[in-house]
């Protein structure tokens, strides 16, 4: 099919800090087809740490639309960049600012699709049942909402009464040549400060406390019992890092703990993992980035049943999953796939198999685009 001219897409966010959602959007950005599309970015404040990478993609951006969360006028500020992009598509990044500005303002400059891309679960809101009440309303101006699984769809029907002809599925998705090393697992380890010969364990999360790192550390605890010589990477920061730093020590895990901090570049750390692991609790959790990212560098994953990970994760096919809360259950997992060098090695390389055919960023991308297309081919 030939299109007479680009798609013109709005993409509407709030402020883009670290996390996985706003890690996702930045690789659809980097893969979307720019011959097809022409794309704004719609800082509704200013665009934090990974919203300034995407400026640096090059593509048209306008920051500080808003002065407040309650700032109506910046429904009508965004408005006019909406018509004066002679915007096609609005497309939203679920964050609750996001869809109440971006809704209003793409009915008042007369937009004619509007697309919100979901990516939380079971989050709880301050006036919780009223905010809800406020997203259902906000919906009906919404043509299409995106979940990240199956079940997340579901849940979005259900919870929010969102129509399902609405409802669209287009799984998180990663681009695993990012998470590929020439070191082998001794030089990675080496360089991390770790004896070639130990096990090591990694967990990918921001330092919340609905990533429950507090359980991951008392399994390492139990693990250490049974298998002395591991060691355990904590990669990415947050509020909790003083807490956690504190407890690693209480229960005398300094030597075997390693706090990485934030990390960008994970593919020489990940080369010297033999599996990685989520200790989430289901206050937030949908579809876990970072256990894709992990995966698709051939690490099988142990995680508790949170989210829609039982997606992804098949008990001995791909990891397993543990109990919320739970870290026996956790170490009990972890102590069998580092003690099994078959069983890691074969978890591990049908992990990778399965991102390659289903989560690759490709797949991902294709699917928002053919959303935002079919307009097009409506106005052709």
């Amino acid at each position: 099919m030939v299109y007479p001219s680009k798609t013109r897409v709005a993409i509407v966010v709030s402020h883009l800090t670290i996390g996985g959602a706003e890690q996702l959007l930045l690789e659809v950005l980097r893969h979307i087809n720019r011959q097809q599309f022409a794309l704004h970015i719609m800082f509704l404040r200013d665009p934090g740490i990974l919203g300034k990478e995407i400026i640096q993609l090059g593509f048209p951006a306008s920051t500080g639309i808003i002065r407040s969360k309650f700032d109506i006028l910046g429904v009508f500020k965004l408005a006019k960049l909406l018509k004066g992009s002679q915007t096609d598509v609005v497309f939203l990044i679920n964050h609750l600012n996001a869809l109440f500005f971006g809704v209003l303002a793409a009915k008042f400059a007369g937009v004619q699709r509007c697309i919100n891309w979901e990516n939380e679960t079971f989050k709880r809101y301050p006036f919780h049942p009223l905010t809800m009440l406020g997203r259902r309303i906000l919906h009906l101006g919404i043509d299409y909402v995106v979940a990240a699984a199956k079940g997340h769809g579901d849940y979005i029907a259900a919870e929010e009464r969102i129509p399902r002809r609405k409802i669209r599925v287009i799984y998180n998705g990663v681009d695993s040549r990012r998470f590929q090393s020439n070191l082998s697992p001794q030089e990675a380890r080496l360089r991390l400060g770790i004896p070639p010969g130990s096990p090591v364990v990694s967990i990918i999360a921001a330092l919340r406390p609905d990533k429950a790192h507090h359980v991951f550390l008392q399994a390492a605890r139990k693990i250490l019992t049974v298998i002395p010589e591991t060691h355990f990477l904590i990669i990415g920061d947050g509020p909790q890092r003083r807490f956690l730093e504190n407890l690693s020590a209480e229960l005398k895990l300094d030597e075997r703990v390693h706090f990485l901090g934030f990390q960008r570049q994970l593919g020489d750390i990940l080369a010297a993992v033999d599996v990685n692991c989520l200790s989430s609790y289901p206050h937030q959790e949908t579809l876990s980035v970072a256990a894709i990212e992990a995966m698709s560098a051939g690490v099988p994953i142990v995680c508790t049943d949170v989210g829609f990970m039982k997606e992804i994760v098949t008990p001995n096919e791909t990891g397993f999953l543990v109990p919320v809360d739970d870290p026996t259950a956790l170490a009990e997992k972890l102590i069998l796939v580092l003690e099994q060098p078959e069983l890691q090695k074969n978890l591990g390389r049908k992990a990778r198999r399965m991102v390659l055919e289903s989560f690759g960023v490709e797949q991902m991308t294709r699917g928002f685009e053919d959303l935002m297309i079919s307009h097009a081919a409506v106005k052709a």
